[in-house]
């Protein structure tokens, strides 16, 4: 048995508190994982063992909050951030049931915010979209979902008309040329390029038409 002979909260990192066990410190855990540690208290080396296990499970999880903080995550972009820190794989798995049952990692939710984010702030194909996914682990199940109603032409003209403002005093042949390059490398096909293009250089001409 190993007592408890001191806690201290670390001057350097508040959130942690260092525990002293037997007047030597043991480590520092996070503060939520010893909110029922008392000085005194006597541990057995179970006791311990638990203790290590929640106070691993509580810096998983502050590891994966931090990433969260920044943006939306899959559930594979958390587990890999926690296989990078070093965490086993049983504390990866308690961290992220934990994160599921909060909503904290949700892919379905996930993938539909990444596709109305791509729709709204940098349009791109459907199967670009989908390959974006795919790379952060998401199902395919939850990659159609979020998909379901994605207007690929419509996609393909937001973001020819984003693009098509920078070539606006190119000629018609080298403005038509950047905008179907645009369109390519963000994973439209031909024919939806063809499409777009054409319904552009039309538009541009009947308002070129109207000008006094």
């Amino acid at each position: 048995m190993t007592e408890i002979t001191a806690l201290r909260v670390n001057p350097r990192r508040p959130a942690k508190v260092e525990v002293f066990l037997d007047g030597n410190l043991w480590r520092s855990i996070p503060s939520m994982s010893a909110g029922n540690l008392r000085v005194g208290m006597t541990l057995a080396a179970k006791d311990l063992a638990d203790l290590e296990d929640r106070a691993a499970e509580s810096e998983a999880l502050e590891t994966v909050g931090r990433l969260l903080a920044r943006r939306p995550h899959s559930e594979q972009e958390a587990r890999r951030r926690m296989q990078r820190a070093g965490f086993d794989e049983a504390v990866i798995v308690r961290a992220l049931s934990r994160l599921g049952a909060n909503g904290d990692l949700d892919d379905e939710a996930f993938a539909r915010a990444w596709v109305e984010n791509r729709r709204d702030f940098r349009p791109r194909s459907a199967a670009m979209v989908r390959s974006e996914l795919r790379a952060r682990g998401v199902k395919s199940n939850a990659i159609e979902s979020a998909l379901a109603g994605f207007d690929e032409g419509q996609a393909a003209e937001d973001a020819a008309r984003g693009a098509a403002r920078r070539w606006i005093g190119l000629d018609a042949l080298d403005r038509r040329r950047k905008i179907s390059d645009h369109l390519a490398r963000r994973g439209f096909d031909y024919d939806t390029i063809r499409s777009v293009v054409h319904r552009l250089e039309a538009a541009a001409e009947a308002e070129s038409e109207e000008r006094p």
